[in-house]
């Protein structure tokens, strides 16, 4: 009677089955792991790119807006005539207020106690000014003040003869203003302007009279 024995399970086999398996769970995981990395890395440099761009964004919308508050500063400042004299007829209420709701509160005062002179020659001679904003660059920008250069188009007239309506002009120039401006509760308002060939190196200048 012959017998047969089983000789079970090759070991040698098994083993490397084993082994096998280890591997392919190893590779899973660091491909898993892998995966994660990549998709980290592509959420941060998302999220830096949209703060990036949200910074440049930011930029760009300030320097809109400090160019846009110094063409209408520019424009209000330069452009006043008899239509302008008030009731006392000496002073100029309407542009007073046109210019000064575009000043910081210091630079208001050096304003008002300037402008007699404009006024003067308004009532005394008739004269008038008309602006044409031409163009503006940013010189200097942080975030709460800017320096701007307004290159405008000034045109100066007189009434033909006393008591009349006609006009004649007179005289017509360039004028490249540098125009100092400040961010007070959200608003650009001007604190300072000077022709830009006499802009001071140092100390801020009190304005140049209209």
């Amino acid at each position: 009677m012959s017998t047969t024995t089983d000789p079970g399970p090759d070991t040698e086999t098994g083993a490397e089955t084993d082994q096998a398996t280890a591997n392919r769970g190893a590779l899973l995981r660091w491909g898993v792991l892998a995966l994660l990395i990549a998709v980290i890395l592509a959420a941060v440099g998302y999220v830096g790119w949209q703060l990036t761009r949200g910074a440049d964004e930011s930029v760009v919308s300030q320097r809109e807006q400090v160019m846009a508050a110094a063409d209408k500063f520019v424009g209000r400042v330069n452009t006043y005539g008899p239509d302008d004299v008030g009731s006392d007829k000496k002073t100029m209420p309407k542009y007073r207020e046109r210019v000064g709701e575009l000043l910081t509160p210091k630079f208001e005062k050096s304003f008002l106690g300037n402008v007699a002179f404009a006024e003067a020659t308004v009532v005394q001679q008739g004269v008038g000014r008309t602006t044409s904003v031409h163009s503006t660059g940013v010189a200097g920008l942080d975030a709460d003040s800017a320096t701007v250069l307004v290159v405008a188009e000034l045109a100066i007239s007189y009434p033909k003869s006393e008591g009349s309506e006609e006009r004649v002009e007179a005289a017509r120039q360039l004028a490249r203003t540098e125009v100092e401006l400040v961010k007070q509760n959200g608003k650009w308002l001007v604190d300072d302007w000077y022709p830009a060939e006499e802009a001071p190196t140092s100390e801020s200048s009190e304005g140049v009279t209209p």
